[in-house]
């Protein structure tokens, strides 16, 4: 794989970041590449910490299930994003929350 497919495919699902970030480091890395594993990691640690906030009280008040709602058509904006710039092979945060992840997660290096 190119740097290019590694980044598209670490956006979709876990199972999609796992073969990305395994192929990385047999061979694949980049500093691209490198880069849209961060962002990419980082949406997924900020989705998981929406649904371990929101789902417990959705059950509560229907305002909390509106809101999850709106946060999480959000996230599915913001990853639209980071796939497009994966795609068109651009360096750019993704919006709202990707400048949080840039000098984050140094497990992944180049």
């Amino acid at each position: 794989m190119n740097r290019k497919t590694i980044s598209i495919i670490s956006y979709l699902t876990i199972i999609g970041w796992v073969i990305s970030f395994v192929v990385y480091h047999n061979g694949g890395r980049s500093s691209f590449a490198q880069y849209h594993l961060k962002q990419s990691f980082g949406l997924g640690v900020f989705g998981a910490i929406l649904g371990v906030i929101f789902i417990p009280i959705i059950p509560v008040d229907p305002l909390f299930s509106t809101l999850f709602t709106i946060l999480s058509v959000v996230t599915i904006i913001v990853l639209i994003f980071g796939i497009i710039n994966a795609i068109n092979q651009k360096r750019k945060p993704i919006p709202l929350i990707g400048l949080m992840f840039v000098d984050r997660f140094n497990f992944i290096k180049y």
